[in-house]
Formats: structure tokens, sequence, C-alpha cells
């Protein structure tokens, strides 16, 4: 048999739920669910009785039929009916199609318990306290009809709490109640939340339709902050796509909107997203000037929690893809002061990832790994969208720890994750002695010019030259330094600046340039001490000690080799301490217990 309803359809023996020419996926037994209280729905069905009729067969909670309604809701959602399936207090659920009387399903205002549960809801969320807040809106949908406002609260409470997966049903059935009472400015804003929520979980034709849906609800609209936001959507869209351009028209349309209107979360958000545009575009300085404004914005104005996560972790990234430690630090230190003062759980995965990169940095590997493998662990659940960057970041520590089997690893699996690790595979390739297969995929990276290659291209032209020239490609490590010369923002860090000392001193020895080359590497090793990134300056005091050595001058190789060892050492990088030991004993150096005793 086949249910007809005005927007969809139940074709019980394809057992298909389907709008317009789409199927809606059902688990089996939430269509079962949908089955009977279609041909149930001249009465209201008791909870004990779905139970008895549909899962039979097991012992379950309450919360198992909760869960399948609100499936099933979110299903029809999707055909603007999800109201279709209302919520007796205290009796079950009724099916209440266009022709049937079916009275009104008691609300929060009708019912003691339900008003109970929304006062501790809204209470929950006046004091941050996310995971009771969603509690509270569970509790209430489970005994009232909940309103689109109160479905949208529900919603930015779980994202809040770090369950943004949760956050979708109620927001689509929050578009639904909107568009329903003829709300559609509302229905818009709700399903551009829907897109933002889709796009961060790295799906990104959802993202779209939901775009396309809001679109069409603005359509005939007069100008409204909703069409700022749809903007900003937008920008991040194409940006996604490595649109930059566009995406720096639709950041400023979409500041211009929030300027307009007042808004401070859409003001600072464009904003924020100015200054990346700018930043992947190569305009270093407005780039920057951009995000140290929205960043400021967020302590500066009661922005919502959403808007400040998005800015802080724009922001940080920002620093972070251009080896900008120092200002990483402050904005991640803030970051972090400002999710446990709003009780966030939901963007501390992404401030961990930032902040084991920057405890790699500075040499605290133990820590990082630490910190980094736990990360991991908790955005496979929460936020599996950010989870290929906590796998990216956990190879770079053990590639610092000189773990390369292990670096490999966990590389590989950001990449099946979707990420970009391909500037962390051509460093390990060259750690391994492959100098000319970094090289050709670095030159590959390069010529890729995605967005998130432009935003670390100093590093990587830095890089790029140094495989160069170890491997003999002389030209292609002239053309690298002679970029980075050309364009000074591209180096315009001082970690950047250390890149490209120690690349061209690189250079210089495979030109034959040896006195020139040791001057530069010796420069760029006081460059790493000062910005205390201390893996970088032991490996180029490893550097070093080969190249004294192989001039005969044994004592000063000795020196600079027992300083790498002893930075290795308490950084905890053991795999390179055994490297370290394997030089020394290969070039016939004296360690320093050696060097002390004599």
């Amino acid at each position: 048999m086949v249910h007809r309803f005005p927007s969809f359809e139940i074709d019980e023996p394809a057992r298909e739920l389907r709008t317009g020419n789409r199927v809606l996926p059902l688990q089996p037994r939430v269509f079962d669910l949908l089955v009977y209280l279609v041909k149930n729905r001249d009465r209201v069905v008791s909870k004990d009785e779905l139970l008895d009729t549909l899962w039979a067969d097991v012992t379950v909670a309450d919360g198992s039929l909760q869960r399948a309604i609100s499936l099933a809701r979110t299903a029809l959602a999707e055909a603007d009916a999800a109201d279709m399936i209302r919520t007796y207090a205290r009796k079950g659920y009724r099916f209440c199609d266009e022709h049937a009387d079916c009275g009104e399903a008691e609300t929060e205002t009708e019912h003691p318990a339900a008003r109970t549960a929304l006062e501790r809801a809204h209470d929950a969320c006046r004091r941050f306290d996310w995971a009771s807040a969603v509690a509270a809106f569970e509790e209430m949908d489970e005994i009232a009809s909940l309103s689109a406002d109160d479905l949208h609260f529900w919603a930015q409470a779980a994202q809040h709490a770090g369950q943004s997966r949760n956050a979708i049903p109620p927001l689509e059935r929050a578009v639904a109640a909107y568009t329903k009472i003829g709300d559609k400015v509302r229905a818009a804003w709700v399903a551009i939340h829907l897109g933002q929520l889709r796009l961060e979980w790295r799906e990104p034709i959802l993202a779209n339709g939901w775009y396309q849906r809001a679109a069409r609800l603005l359509e005939n609209e007069p100008p409204c902050r909703e069409q700022g936001y749809l903007a900003l959507l937008g920008c991040r869209m194409v940006l996604y796509q490595n649109n930059v351009e566009q995406a720096l028209k639709l950041a400023e349309s979409a500041r211009e909107v929030g300027e307009r209107f007042e808004d401070s979360d859409l003001e600072s958000l464009g904003l924020v997203y100015i200054g990346m545009a700018r930043l992947f575009l190569g305009r270093i300085h407005d780039g920057l000037a951009a995000i140290d404004e929205a960043g400021a914005s967020v302590a500066a104005n009661d922005l919502s929690p959403w808007a400040g996560g998005l800015i802080y972790c724009g922001a940080i990234y920002s620093c972070i893809t251009r080896a900008d430690w120092q200002r990483a630090g402050h904005w991640t230190v803030q970051f972090t002061r400002w999710s446990r003062d709003k009780g966030i759980t939901a963007y501390p995965g992404l401030c961990q990832i930032h902040r084991a990169e920057l405890l790699s940095a500075r040499g605290e590997l133990r820590q990082a790994e630490k910190e980094i493998r736990a990360t991991c662990e908790m955005l496979a659940q929460d936020a599996p969208w950010a989870e290929g960057e906590g796998w990216r970041v956990l190879g770079q520590i053990l590639l610092a720890k000189g773990e390369f089997e292990e670096a490999r690893k966990a590389l590989a699996h950001a990449t099946e994750l979707g990420w970009d690790s391909q500037f962390d595979h051509a460093l390990l390739r060259m750690v391994e002695g492959d100098a000319h297969g970094a090289a050709s995929l670095l030159s590959r990276t390069l010529a890729e010019n995605a967005w998130s290659v432009r935003s670390r291209r100093g590093r990587t032209l830095a890089q790029y030259c140094i495989a160069a020239a170890t491997s003999g490609r002389l030209d292609e490590a002239r053309n690298a330094i002679a970029e980075l010369e050309r364009d000074p923002d591209l180096a315009s860090t001082a970690a950047l600046q250390a890149y490209a000392t120690q690349a061209r001193g690189e250079l210089a020895l495979a030109e034959g340039n040896r006195a020139e080359g040791l001057t530069l590497l010796r420069a760029a090793l006081r460059a790493w001490t000062e910005v205390e990134v201390p893996i970088a300056a032991a490996h180029t005091r490893m550097r070093l000690a080969m190249l004294l050595a192989a001039e005969g001058d044994r004592d000063a190789a000795a020196l600079e080799l027992n300083a790498a060892h002893a930075i290795f050492r308490r950084c905890g990088a053991e795999g390179w301490i055994v490297l370290c030991g394997k030089l020394q004993a290969h070039l016939g150096l004296a360690s320093a217990a050696q060097t002390v005793s004599s």
C-alpha cells in the first residue's frame, strides 16, 4: 500500500519515504514506526503499544522510542511535515494529517512538567550549562510540542555541548516549524545554520542544499541580516572550493550587512574571513590587521559562542600556517580562557590541535603527543570534520620525535580522512634521505596553488629549495629562493625568515660556496634559538657538525653534535637521540661525556 500526502508518500512494499523525486533514508524500525502511526492515525497510540509492537523481540527503554520519533520527524521535516507526528503528554503519539481532527497536543504552557523542563532548559542556557540544557530540552520534547524557537535553542545548546550531530534534527524540525507559520526569514536563518554545520562536517553537497533552501526563502524578502549570514555561508563554501577571490567579496558583503544591521556577530565573522582571504591572496599585512581586529572584538563585544569560536579558530589557524608561533600562542591562551568562561566543549578540540602544534614547535614533544592523541579520540566522536588535522599534527609530532614509521602511518590516516598532508610527507622523505622525492612532492604541492598551500607558501618554498639543492636540482632551488626574495611577505615572521636563511645556506653549499653556506647556517641557528624552536635548532647543529667534521674541525663538530644530542634528550626526541649517536660514531666524534673527561 502507498500512503499519499500533499508533500510526501510512504510506499510500504518498497519500504520508501519519498518527497518529490527524492527517497528520504530511514532506518528499518523508524520506517515501521512511521507506518504504524499512519495506519492508526485515528487515535493516540500509547508508548507501551509502540514498544510492544515494534520492539517485541527486545527489551528497550523509552529513550529508544524517543530517538525513533525524533528520526521520523527529522525525515518528515525534509517534506515540511515534521509536525504531523504530535506528542500527547503521558499518553503517546499521533500522526495528524491535514484531514484529521486531532485537537491540540499539549504545549509547554499547558503542562506543568513541560513548563518545568522548559524553565530548566533556558536557565541552563543562561548559566552556559549546555549539557543540562540539552537534557532538559530532550525531556521537554518527550512531554509536549516544542516551539520553533525552542527547537533552535535546543540545537544551539547541543552544538555548544560538543554534540553537533545531535543539533541537526531539532534544526531541521525548526526550519519546518518556521516555514509552517510563514516566517520565511527565521526559517532561512536556521537553514543557514544547518548549512554551516554540514560544511563543518565536510558534507559540502548537503551544505549547498541548505544554502539553496535559505536563498529561496529569502528571495523576495526586504534587506535583512540573514542575507549577510547567507553571504558568509557562501564565503565558506567557495573558500572550500579554493575560490579565494570570490570568498573575499562575499566576506566583505557579510561584514557590510553586519554593520548596517548592527549585528556584531556577523560584522566580526565577516572581518575574520576577510583577513583569512587576504592572507591566502598574499596580502599579509592587511590580512593580519583584519584578523587581529576580529579577535579583539570577541573580548570587546558580547558575541555568541558560535561566532566567537569561529573567529578564534580562524585567527589561530592563520597564525600557525605562517609559523607565527608567538601570535598563535597569544590567541590560543585567549581562546582557551574564553571557552572555559562560556562553558563550551565544542571548540576546545580545535584549540587542543593548535596547542599541540605549539607544544611541538617549542620542543615539548611528550606532552604534545599525549594531548593530540587524546584530542584525536575526541574529534572522532564529536568533530570528525577536524579529525584529519589532528592526525596530521600527530604525524608532525612523531616526525619531530624521530619515529618515522609511526609518523608515516599517522600522515596516511590524515590523508584518508581528506586532509592535505603532502608537505609533511615531503619532510618525512627528506629526513629518510630521499631529497629527490621530497623535492618532487613539494614541487607538485606548490603547483596546485590551493588555499591551504598559499597560506604556508613561504615555508614550503624554503623546504623545496633545501630538498632541490640537496638533490642537485640547483635551478629549481634558485627559482624558489628568487620567489622568496621577490615577495618579502612570504617570510614575514621570524620563524619563516629562519627557514629562508637555512634554505639560502643549503643552496650556497650545493653551489660550492662552503664559507657562505656555513655562515648562513649559523645565522639560521641563531634565529631558531631566538624564536625558541629547539628541534629545528638541533637539526641545524647536526648539519653543521657534518660540515665541520668534513673540514677536519673535529672539536667544533663534536660540540655541535653534543649540543644537538642534549636538545633532543631534553625534548623527548628518542628517535633523533639514536640517530645522533649513530652520526657521532660514523664521524668518529667524542660524546659529551668523553669531551668533559678529556
